[in-house]
This record gives structure tokens, C-alpha cells and sequence, in this order.
């Protein structure tokens, strides 16, 4: 009887124990997708970078990407210029388009760039995508809706799509429909230094995105 006891509180015990890493795992788990038009991609690591203080906000650009950005199959890259009331984070709430010159805060920029598509590697002021779509917004609402431990976050809007095959840009379209979402966690960083376009303009500033391919 006693044996049975015994046997039966060791199963208790290893069933709680394993429903508890289960949970753990869970938790720990990156999740989100990009989607342009018909094409969808998972989404499985966050970044963000504080390039400082521009206007009465912070130049925060957040990027996501996916596991694998090789030639091999399709991958994703994600990336917002976004300005928030807060030095090293994104604030909760929602971010319109809006101007670069204008820095206000709760707004993301024309300069963002999403891509899906084989081969995706950074090119001087920006990334690209050897065959595949890059998109850049044009319109939409970019949400924040945590900003602990883990980021959750998405996005919904329209953007100039432009379609490369072989690195050779083949079309453009425009208002065409493109969403982002993700929960998990974020690596954060100072943004790089980086020089303007020109010499005292008021253009964007060139940003190497190298957090995403490091």
C-alpha cells in the first residue's frame, strides 16, 4: 500500500513538473508573421535600437526578423523608424504616419522597410531582397501593446510595394495591403553612428541595420 502511495506521488510530481516546463517554454516562445498581399512569413526574433533624441521624442527603430534570411527559401525582415515619448522603449499605444522632420512622438516614418522573398542582405540605406517584395509604408497604425519583459506588437497598412527578381527590380505597386505581428522577446541596443546623405541636410540619416544580420 505504502509502495503504491509512493508511486503514485512521484507520477503527481513528474506530471506537474513537465506541465510547468511546458509552460515555461510557452511563454519564452517568439511568435508573429509578416504578410504582404498573399505572401506570409513567420517571424521569430525583435530588435530594437535608440538613435537619441530628435524634436521632443526618441528615434526608436524596432525590426523583426525570421529564422532563416537565406537564398535557400523565403525569409522575412521587418523594420520601423518610429518616434516614442520614451528614451529606450516603444510607449504603448498607437503610432500614425507621419514626417521624419516633424519627430513627433506616437508616429512612424516613410523610411520603414518590410521584405519577403529569398536572399535578404543590407545595402547602403537600406535592406534588400534578391527575389522576392520589399514594401514601404505608406499608411496604417502601428500599435504597441507591451513593452515589458517580451514586446507585443502589430501593424496594419498600406505601403508602395516594389517586386525584384535575380536583384533586378521588375515592378512596383502601389496601396498594396501589408500586416505585422509579434509577441516574444527583444534585443535591445544603441543605434550605431551614422552620417546624413549629405553634408548639413536635413535628408534622412543612413542606418546600417547590422543588428539584423550579426
Amino acid at each position: 500500500m505504502n509502495n503504491s502511495i509512493k508511486l503514485l506521488m512521484f507520477l503527481c510530481i513528474t506530471l506537474l513538473a513537465s506541465c510547468s516546463g511546458d509552460d515555461e517554454e510557452t511563454t519564452s516562445t517568439n511568435q508573429g508573421f509578416l504578410k504582404i498581399g498573399s505572401l506570409s512569413v513567420e517571424l521569430t526574433q525583435g530588435y530594437l535600437e535608440n538613435y537619441g533624441v530628435r524634436g521632443n521624442a526618441y528615434n526608436i527603430d524596432f525590426s523583426l526578423k525570421s529564422k532563416s534570411i537565406s537564398e535557400k527559401e523565403d525569409g522575412a525582415v521587418v523594420y520601423f523608424e518610429l518616434f516614442s515619448p520614451l528614451q529606450n522603449n516603444l510607449s504603448k499605444g498607437e503610432y500614425s504616419f507621419a514626417g521624419y522632420s516633424e519627430a513627433a512622438a506616437f508616429t512612424f516614418t516613410k523610411w520603414g522597410q518590410s521584405l519577403i522573398g529569398k536572399n535578404i542582405n543590407a545595402v547602403k540605406g537600406g535592406i534588400s531582397v534578391t527575389n522576392g517584395v520589399s514594401i514601404r509604408p505608406s499608411s496604417g497604425t502601428f500599435k504597441v501593446l507591451d513593452n515589458g519583459q517580451t514586446y507585443k506588437v502589430s501593424f496594419t497598412g498600406k505601403g508602395t510595394a516594389s517586386y525584384y527578381t535575380d536583384g533586378v527590380l521588375s515592378s512596383t505597386k502601389n496601396d498594396v495591403s501589408f500586416t505585422m505581428q509579434y509577441e516574444g522577446n527583444i534585443e535591445r541596443s544603441e543605434g550605431k553612428i551614422f552620417t546624413a546623405k549629405k553634408s548639413n541636410s536635413l535628408e534622412l540619416f543612413e542606418k546600417s541595420h547590422a543588428v539584423l544580420f550579426n
